[in-house]
């Protein structure tokens, strides 16, 4: 997973000033690095037994919050389907409100960064017009340790009912 997040942070642009969206500061038990990832047991390897293609799906999703109210999403997704593996990564960035009393966390993004490669070519590479994604998203959180000691932060995404765990990194 920390490779896939990687690979979507060297295809990330050097950004403008983020906007003056609303944020708020950031409660330093949410600040750092928070990921979440799901990969299928199915494996796939290449008609050449020596080449290994990957699970059958996987997803990794990232958040970087900062002291001063700015985030930073990381999103992958790949796939394996006809023995081409395919990856969708996103890296948005923007502003962010936290109300801890309420535990609820709202992104405002102003800026997305696309890339899809396809059996290891880049199909698509480029910044995401404002009319292609939603700037506002709302979270609900709780936060909590893992059993192996790891900082946990329980996120609910908007309609849906149960929340996904993100690790500290």
């Amino acid at each position: 997973m920390i490779a896939l997040i990687s690979a979507m942070v060297s295809c990330s642009k050097s950004g403008s000033d983020v906007p003056d969206t609303p944020r708020t500061d950031v409660p330093s038990e949410l600040r750092g690095n928070w990921m979440f990832g799901s990969f299928s047991m199915t494996e796939y390897w290449s008609q050449d037994p020596s080449e290994y293609l990957g699970p059958g799906v996987e997803i990794a999703f990232a958040f970087t919050f900062n002291a001063d109210g700015t985030f930073t999403a990381y999103f992958t997704a790949g796939t394996v389907m006809n023995g081409v593996q395919t990856y969708q990564q996103s890296v948005s960035k923007g502003t962010v409100e936290v109300d801890a009393a309420n535990k609820v966390i709202k992104t405002h993004t102003s800026q997305v960064h696309y890339r899809r490669t396809v059996g290891g070519q880049v199909a698509e590479d480029r910044d995401m017009g404002k009319n292609e994604y939603d700037p506002n998203d709302s979270y609900t959180y709780t936060t909590g340790v893992e059993p192996g000691g790891t900082d946990a932060l329980y996120l609910t995404l908007e309609d849906t009912s149960e929340p996904l765990t993100f690790l500290r990194k």
